[in-house]
């Protein structure tokens, strides 16, 4: 069901790029303003100038430094269509874990189709960015994160490695990121073919995945495209679902623009949740330990913490719409959404991306409401993986910033060309 090939990735040449690590960059979502600076600091080839390029045309910039970087030889195309094993090698809790799959391209097609299924709904702005980036340089520069079904090990089979990755990056939080080029036609015939029985879904990276679809309609009404065009599909990490190393974090919510003042607020959670002032220092703790239930924690500045423990899940059935089912009604984050941030804080959904902020660490979110980016945070447990794939399989989107899978793939290891005339076969 699933058409992922192998494709000619592009990427940065050993003979002129001798470290990775020091032009690899997080995500172009993942990246602030000091992030950014840090990197084209760090080196004149950094990443950051193509997925977050600068100046008054930033997208022209960006195609115009990529061509540049392709005819001086920093970056190097492949001649000839590949797959690229993948091991990401981290620590996290002080347990040391790997998570081990394979880049490839997979066709792009509408979610009605059921070959590809979403998790989350998405906004509107950074798929306009991307959109943009994509029409002004005709590449594909950063994957997606996907996962796959593989109850009986076939796709585990097919990524042994037996010799020293072709490349190998640490990152800024000190992940290892090693990839193995796969150019053995009948290595790539066999995973290709292994793909085609699955249907797979996207753990992170929506927005992209959206804008190349836009991308590829947009360029159909222009005229006649390929079945084996390369804008048809956008390049992916993808993993198995039960893979022992894939990690989900959460994301925090802060609010702003807040209509009522604190009393209101704990006095209208008070009707559904327990509220109990909470030290700081023991939050997180506690939080944790009501993972099995639905409990969060709410933030007002200093000294002014509550843990809140849902006790009246009548109110679930109350404010989540009618039609979901009971799988997204134990969702931490719908109940979140819907109970506290549109039924508490009066929120609604159309309003949610202007006034609702996210944020994956806990100290830089307690620090956005003390600097006065925000009134308050909402601190919530994270999505078990388990959750994912059973709202997916029903065809049912959580709110957005649902999940965040750890790490996060690199950018800057492997690309693609998407220009008009190339095809992947």
């Amino acid at each position: 069901m699933a058409d992922v090939r192998a494709f000619p990735g592009i990427h940065y040449n050993p003979a002129r790029v001798a470290n990775l690590s020091e032009v690899i960059s997080q995500p172009y979502d993942k990246i602030t303003l000091e992030m950014q600076r840090r990197y084209l600091e760090q080196h004149q080839f950094n990443f950051v100038r193509l997925i977050l390029p600068g100046g008054e045309d930033p997208y022209t910039s960006s195609a115009r430094t990529c061509e540049e970087w392709l005819q001086n030889g920093v970056l190097v195309r492949e001649a000839e269509p590949a797959f690229y094993i993948l091991e990401e090698e981290f620590v996290i809790d002080g347990q040391r874990l790997q998570r081990k799959g394979f880049i490839g391209a997979i066709r792009v097609e509408e979610f009605e189709k059921g070959t590809v299924l979403p998790h989350e709904f998405t906004h509107s702005g950074p798929k306009a960015d991307r959109l943009a980036l994509l029409h002004a340089t005709k590449k594909d520069y950063e994957q997606i994160f996907f996962l796959y079904p593989d109850p009986e090990g076939e796709i585990d089979r097919l990524l042994v490695t037996e010799r020293e990755p072709d490349m190998v990056a640490t990152d800024e939080y000190n992940v290892v990121h090693r990839l193995w080029l796969v150019k053995d036609k009948e290595r790539i015939r066999a995973l290709h073919q292994a793909m085609q029985s699955r249907v797979v879904l996207i753990a992170d990276g929506h927005h992209r995945y959206e804008t190349a679809l836009n991308y590829r309609q947009e360029m159909e009404k222009k005229g006649a495209v390929s079945e084996d065009a390369a804008l048809r599909f956008k390049s992916a990490a993808f993993f198995k679902i039960t893979d022992p190393g894939l990690v989900i974090l959460p994301t925090y919510r802060l609010l702003k623009n807040i209509a009522i003042d604190k009393e209101t607020a704990l006095s209208r959670l008070q009707k559904w949740f327990t509220v109990q002032p909470i030290p700081e220092e023991r939050a997180k703790v506690e939080l944790e330990r009501y993972k099995d239930g639905h409990a969060f924690v709410l933030y007002w500045g200093k000294n002014s913490g509550y843990l809140l423990n849902l006790r009246d899940k009548s109110a679930v059935e109350q404010y989540i719409p009618a039609g979901k089912s009971s799988d997204y009604k134990e969702l931490d984050v719908a109940i979140l959404h819907a109970l506290v941030i549109e039924g508490v804080f009066g929120i609604t959904p159309d309003e949610v991306e202007g006034r609702v902020l996210y944020e994956r660490y806990w100290q830089d979110t307690v620090a956005r409401v003390d600097r006065g980016e925000a009134q308050c945070a909402l601190f919530l447990n994270p999505t078990r993986p388990e959750q994912v794939q059973a709202l997916a399989a029903k065809k049912e989107r959580m709110p957005q910033k649902s999940t965040d899978f750890y790490p996060k793939l690199i950018s800057g290891m492997v690309f693609m060309d998407i220009r008009e005339g190339a095809v992947l076969r």
